[in-house]
C-alpha cells in the first residue's frame, strides 16, 4: 500500500539517505532556479543581480536547503526558511509590488527541484515512482512558502501604513503651529499641499473610527483634540462621506482658508464646541463655522467687550437693573431695525408711546453717542454680541 505523505512530511516512501545523494546537487540547482527565473518571469529579470540578486540567491539556497534537510530529518525546523520567505514577502511590499511574481518563482523553482530529484534518484537507482511520490510534498511545501511570504508582505504594508500615519500626523501638527518647510515634510508624507483646506475639529479623546480616509486627508487623532485637514472646500458630497466616517463622532466644519490660515481655522471651529456647550448657539453632531460666523466675530474677546460696553453705556448705570434691560433691549431694536415707534412697539410688546419714552431717556443719558458714527457703531456691536450670548444689561 502506497503510503500517505502528510502536509510538510517529506519522509514518505523517500529512503532518508536520499538527502545525501541531493546535498552536492544544491549549488547548481540554485543556479539553474535563478537562471529559470530570470529567463521566465519578466517582473524579476532586473533582481537576480546585485544586491537584489544576492537576497533572491540566499532565498532560494535556504528553501532548496530546508527541503532536502526536512528528507533527511522529519523533525527539522523550517524556522530560517519561513524568515527567509517572510523577508522576501516584505521587500515584494516595499518594491509596491503583489506577490504574484514571487509565488510564480516559488513554483518555478520547486518544480526544477522535483525533476532534478527524478535526475539524481535515476544516477542513484531510486525507483522513480518512490521520488514522484515527493508531488504532493512539494505542493504543501510551495503552500508554506506563500503563507509564510504573505504574512511578511502584510507585516511589510501594516507597518508602512503605521509609518505614513505618523508621519502625516506630524505633519498636521507641524501646518497648525504655523511651521514652515512644509512642502519639504508634505512629500516625506506622501502629500500633496493643498492651496486651500479645510479644518474638522472633534472633542477631546475621539477615537479613530478607523474606517479609511481619502488619500489627501491628514488626520492626528491622538492629539488632546483631533482634527483632520481636509484638502479644498467640504461640499455637500465630500460633507456626507466625512458623516459616514465619523459613524457619529461631534464634529465642527472650519471654514475653508489658505494653507497658512489652518491654525485659525481650527481654533475657529474649536470656539463652536464652546459656543455649542455654552447653549449660545444650537449644538448638533455635525456643526460648520460658516453658520456662526458672525457669533464667532461677536464673542471673539468678551472681556474686551465688556470694556466697551462700560464706558459706551456708563450714563445708564443711574438706571436700576430692570430699567436698564429694558432700555438697552430698546435701543437694540431701534439700531438693527431703524423702525417707527410702532413697528419698535410690535416687536417689543409694548405700547408705541413707551418705545417713544424709553428713546428719549436714551438719547438723554447718551447724548450724542446715538449720532457720532463710530460711538454708534461700537454700541450696536456690543448689543449684539450681548444678544448673541443672551445676556442684557450684565
Amino acid at each position: 500500500m502506497t503510503q500517505t505523505v502528510e502536509q510538510g512530511d517529506l519522509s514518505g516512501p523517500i529512503p532518508p539517505h536520499f538527502a545525501e545523494i541531493m546535498w552536492p546537487e544544491v549549488p547548481s540547482m540554485v543556479d539553474e532556479v535563478l537562471q529559470a527565473i530570470r529567463e521566465s518571469i519578466p517582473e524579476f529579470a532586473h533582481r537576480t543581480t546585485g544586491k537584489h540578486g544576492q537576497l533572491l540567491r540566499r532565498g532560494i539556497d535556504c528553501i532548496l536547503t530546508s527541503f532536502i534537510q526536512r528528507v533527511a530529518d522529519p523533525t527539522a525546523s523550517f524556522e530560517a526558511r519561513d524568515a527567509v520567505c517572510r523577508q522576501l514577502g516584505r521587500f515584494e511590499a516595499r518594491e509596491g509590488r503583489s506577490l504574484d511574481s514571487l509565488q510564480a518563482a516559488y513554483r518555478l523553482g520547486l518544480r526544477l527541484v522535483w525533476r532534478r530529484s527524478i535526475e539524481v534518484g535515476n544516477r542513484y537507482g531510486i525507483a522513480p515512482s518512490l521520488v514522484a511520490t515527493m508531488g504532493d510534498s512539494i505542493i504543501a511545501f510551495i503552500g508554506d512558502l506563500a503563507e509564510q511570504s504573505v504574512r511578511g508582505h502584510q507585516e511589510e504594508l501594516a507597518r508602512a501604513s503605521k509609518d505614513l500615519r505618523e508621519r502625516r500626523a506630524r505633519l498636521l501638527r507641524h501646518i497648525l503651529d504655523g511651521g514652515g518647510a512644509v512642502a519639504e515634510r508634505a512629500a516625506r508624507a506622501a502629500w500633496t499641499p493643498a492651496e486651500e483646506i479645510t479644518l474638522v475639529a472633534l472633542r477631546p479623546g475621539a477615537a479613530d473610527p478607523g474606517r479609511p480616509l481619502d488619500p489627501g486627508v491628514l488626520a492626528d487623532w491622538d492629539s488632546a483634540e483631533p482634527c483632520l485637514l481636509f484638502p479644498g472646500a467640504l461640499g455637500p458630497d465630500r460633507t456626507a462621506r466625512l458623516e459616514e466616517l465619523l459613524t457619529g463622532l461631534p464634529a465642527v466644519i472650519s471654514v475653508t482658508v489658505p494653507l497658512t490660515g489652518a491654525p485659525s481655522a481650527l481654533r475657529w471651529a474649536r470656539r463652536v464646541f464652546s459656543l455649542a456647550d455654552e447653549g449660545i448657539i444650537a449644538g448638533a453632531p455635525l456643526m460648520r463655522c460658516e453658520d456662526h460666523l458672525l457669533t464667532l466675530w461677536l464673542l471673539a474677546d468678551q472681556e474686551l467687550t465688556e470694556q466697551i460696553a462700560r464706558r459706551a453705556f456708563a450714563a445708564l448705570d443711574a438706571f436700576t437693573t430692570g430699567r436698564r434691560e429694558r432700555l438697552l433691549e430698546t435701543l437694540g431694536v431701534w439700531l438693527s431695525t431703524r423702525g417707527t415707534a410702532a413697528d419698535i412697539g410690535e416687536q417689543l410688546k409694548v405700547h408705541p408711546q413707551t418705545v417713544r419714552y424709553r428713546m428719549r431717556q436714551l438719547e438723554s443719558a447718551l447724548g450724542d453717542a446715538l449720532t457720532e458714527p463710530d460711538r454708534r457703531f461700537a454700541i450696536d456691536l456690543v448689543l449684539r454680541a450681548r444678544a448673541a450670548k443672551g445676556a442684557f444689561g450684565s
